[in-house]
């Protein structure tokens, strides 16, 4: 690690550089001398500040593989991901204070790590809700570390960075990507889903980057809250984790000139370690958008995509499922080969991931997410899809946002559900009204729910099972429309 990283505490404060330096070494050491095989992982479930990103940084040089966790998660996860990850260390809060007593003398001699070597295991939820380990190897990070220091050149250690997402997402690695690369400062957020608390962070640490996901911005950008935030600190801000909306691009355009800020639609699944496409805003909609799509532009050097559909390789402009390849593929689900083998599969001769989203891509060779397979259902006898049902709800100029969800029902096959956050009182009656000139009547979510915010999981995404719960559960506290 270079030595003149700058990192500061949860209060804002400056760790001195001597500070840093020890508590690192001391670290490597422990995990040197508390590992007696490459087999061996450990798994980080401190409260997250610099110590954590040591901790992980530690780990990556001396070629042993880190399991980032939440500080918070039940033992009963993390006895799971123990069961499956076979991990033989746990650096918590506790564990930490031991490890800096460490008094062992210090070695300078070092292993050589091979690039074929595990990096880290991310701990995704699974669809069966058992925590499923994405194995990624050192050689994809390294990939995407040399991508980032020569796309952002823009960046330099004049730079300041908030560190918001929990290190068990994997959006989290751009930060230290950024910060290993550009020598950024980084400040830890405490932002716990307060986004006053955020722009306060901001203003007050003059923040320049930041790598957040389309439901913060959407917070931050939202007109209650941008008439009192100041922006000017922002230089780059990098988008990723979900869909970028056409309402959210709106936005942008409204509060972010290009001439002040940069700002990089991100698409990646963990799979393919962190982002495998990107693509820098135009501000121009006619450049940036296909329809009410935006673009993800093209892939990540050494990544590759194809768009497939019934076993075959489609051209331009006609949709199908997105397969993902190339060098920051991961290696497998960890302790799960019948997972692994539904995910990665042979096509034309070389491995790709099943990335499970609706694509197309233009002339151009730039690439378009219009959903996921899962969100496509049949209702009322049609097939339709739940985000595109998204994408031109939050057209109307009134709607902040709109998620729309799916119940299954028996005379319909699927209830379609709205929830949705307005910028000025309406009806649903309007509403549904001024749908009818964007969408076909089977496509107007039937019931509609007017909510202040969204449920969010660990990684900030909008929680759509949630909102399926207090639903069936009768938990809401809106009012159906």
């Amino acid at each position: 690690m270079n030595s003149d990283l700058t990192v500061f505490n949860r209060e804002g404060i400056k760790v001195p550089d001597a500070l840093v330096k020890k508590e690192y070494q001391t670290i490597k050491q422990f995990l040197l001398d508390h590992h007696s095989s490459d087999a061996d992982a450990v798994a980080i479930k401190q409260t997250k500040d610099y110590r954590y990103l040591l901790t992980m940084l530690a780990c990556a040089e001396i070629g042993t593989t880190y399991i980032p966790l939440k500080p918070d998660y039940p033992m009963d996860r993390v006895s799971q991901i123990k069961e499956d990850s076979k991990f033989t260390v746990l650096m918590d809060d506790e564990k930490m204070s031991e490890v800096l007593a460490y008094t062992e003398k210090l070695k300078t001699e070092l292993p050589v790590v091979s690039g074929a070597k595990n990096v880290y295991v991310i701990f995704t939820s699974g669809s069966t809700g058992r925590p499923k380990g994405v194995i990624i190897r050192r050689s994809s990070l390294e990939n995407f570390l040399g991508f980032m220091d020569q796309t952002f050149t823009q960046v330099t250690a004049q730079d300041r960075l908030l560190q918001m997402t929990e290190f068990s997402f994997d959006l989290s690695v751009m930060d230290v990507a950024l910060f290993l690369t550009k020598n950024v400062g980084m400040y830890f957020s405490n932002f716990e889903n307060n986004i006053f608390k955020l722009g306060f962070e901001i203003d007050t640490h003059r923040i320049s980057v930041l790598n957040t996901v389309p439901n913060t911005l959407n917070m931050f950008l939202s007109d209650a809250v941008a008439d009192r935030m100041d922006y000017h600190c922002l230089r780059v801000l990098n988008i990723g984790g979900a869909r970028f909306s056409q309402g959210l691009y709106e936005k942008c355009l409204n509060y972010l000139k290009p001439e002040n800020v940069d700002i990089y639609n991100f698409y990646g699944p963990t799979e393919a370690t962190v982002y495998c496409h990107y693509h820098k805003l135009t501000h121009d909609p006619a450049l940036d958008l296909k329809g009410s799509t935006i673009t993800i532009g093209h892939t990540i050097p050494g990544n590759k995509a194809l768009i497939v559909a019934d076993g075959v390789t489609l051209g331009p402009d006609q949709p199908g499922e997105l397969y993902i390849g190339g060098l920051q593929l991961m290696r497998e689900y960890i302790n799960s080969p019948e997972q692994t083998k539904n995910a990665l599969v042979q096509y034309e001769g070389e491995t790709y991931y099943r990335s499970g989203d609706l694509a197309f891509r233009n002339e151009k060779g730039e690439f378009f997410i219009t959903g996921r397979a899962d969100d496509t259902i049949k209702h009322k006898g049609f097939r339709i899809n739940l985000l595109d049902i998204d994408s031109y709800i939050t057209r109307l100029p009134y709607i902040e946002d709109s998620v729309t969800i799916a119940i299954p029902n028996e005379n319909t096959e699927n209830q379609t559900l709205g929830f949705i956050i307005l910028k000025e009182q309406k009806t649903a009656k309007e509403i549904k009204k001024d749908l009818e000139a964007l969408l076909l009547d089977y496509q107007i979510p039937e019931k509609m729910f007017f909510v202040e915010k969204y449920p969010t999981n660990v990684s900030g995404k909008v929680c759509r099972k949630s909102l399926k719960e207090q639903y069936l559960n009768n938990l809401t506290t809106t009012k159906a429309l």
